[in-house]
């Protein structure tokens, strides 16, 4: 699986979004930390004459890195495979003396390698940061461990998934788009489909119950998106009287290292039995399979027309109420639209020179 043929290949294609790993997440991370080490060390010089009227604090929450880091995620894999579909550099790569196999396989631990080392390098100075700065008598770095054991499986799915959707999307631009899609898709296709469902006054909220809290399919759809897991971790620390530190640490639930790992191996077997048969011929195009075009049209023009119908029986309510007539006029409207732009450009063959 380890060629360095390969390897320097995935390297020069790849080598933009995996520096901007590394950059972005010390920023984010260790960085962050130093600041927030040092804005603390400089109010309590400032109270040092009035110690008991400083109170000490301090917070992390994963949305703050969630969302930077999925798009992060989604740029590595895109260039890694749909920039060569792209630049219709696949040809090259295909003719080097190694299986489509080896060759899928090999861009998945590239990508794997810089994901855990990048996360692991910046967590571990956010350790050494809190253990050595005034933080260390705010938090209990427990927390980071916690983080990562979310963190890391989470990123690696994301980014396998991300790998399996580039088996199927024919440009580096669908492959991106569509990722991004996907991987809100869950909680997405339910939230449209709940507005259907109250509209036509078949049942209530499917995600919801009556009292706004999210019921056992609400909870599923959040577990099996990838990227909220990572937004809902949150940790908070302060002093509540001198010398006693209130910790609160909200994690995900555990299930969810367990879907990240169901993802990842999946995606990647999955990702490997269609790179094996990818048709050339196709890239530069929206997808690369015909006999997949028929379906996600399906697919993609029932969304828009719940997204429309959703957004537009609200707008054109009355009195805070939802028009009904409303609802399907732009859910029509908006099925007609997404079908006739997909049409125009699902055959369309973006070429661009390498």
């Amino acid at each position: 699986m380890f060629h360095k043929a390969l390897w320097m290949r995935n390297y020069k294609l790849a080598a933009s979004a995996v520096w901007a790993l590394y950059i972005v997440l010390f920023f984010l991370m260790p960085f962050s930390f130093y600041g927030k080490a040092a804005s603390l060390k400089k109010d309590l010089d400032q109270f040092q004459n009035h110690p008991g009227d400083m109170t000490l604090y301090f917070h992390f929450q994963g949305a703050e890195i969630a969302v930077i880091l999925t798009l992060l995620l989604v740029g590595v894999a895109a260039l890694l495979i749909g920039q060569e579909r792209t630049t219709h550099s696949t040809d090259l790569t295909f003719a080097l003396p190694f299986s489509r196999k080896d060759i899928f396989l090999s861009k998945w631990i590239f990508g794997a390698a810089h994901i855990i080392t990048s996360l692991l390098v910046n967590l571990l100075l956010c350790v050494l940061i809190l253990k050595f700065s005034i933080l260390s008598d705010v938090t209990d770095a427990k927390f980071l461990l916690k983080f990562t054991s979310f963190v890391v499986p989470t990123s690696l799915a994301i980014f396998s998934f991300c790998m399996f959707i580039g088996t199927i999307a024919g440009t580096m631009v669908s492959q991106f788009i569509l990722s991004l899609i996907f991987l809100f898709f869950p909680i997405g296709f339910l939230t449209l489909l709940g507005s259907f469902f109250t509209y036509n006054g078949f049942l209530n909220d499917p995600m919801h119950k009556l009292d706004g809290s999210l019921n056992l399919l609400g909870k599923i759809s959040e577990l099996i998106t990838l990227p909220i897991p990572l937004l809902q971790f949150m940790y908070f620390a302060d002093e509540q009287s001198k010398g006693v530190i209130d910790h609160q640490l909200n994690t995900p639930s555990m299930n969810a290292i367990i879907v990240a790992c169901v993802y990842l191996i999946i995606t990647v077997l999955a990702g490997i039995w269609l790179f094996s048969r990818t048709k050339n011929e196709n890239n530069g195009k929206l997808l690369v399979f015909e006999k997949g075009k028929r379906f996600f049209m399906c697919g993609v023009v029932l969304c828009f027309a719940l997204l429309g119908g959703m957004f537009g029986g609200e707008i054109f309510g009355s009195y805070g109420e939802p028009s009904y007539f409303a609802y399907y006029f732009s859910a029509v409207i908006g099925g007609i639209i997404s079908y006739f732009i997909l049409r125009k450009f699902i055959n369309v063959q973006l070429r661009l020179s390498r």
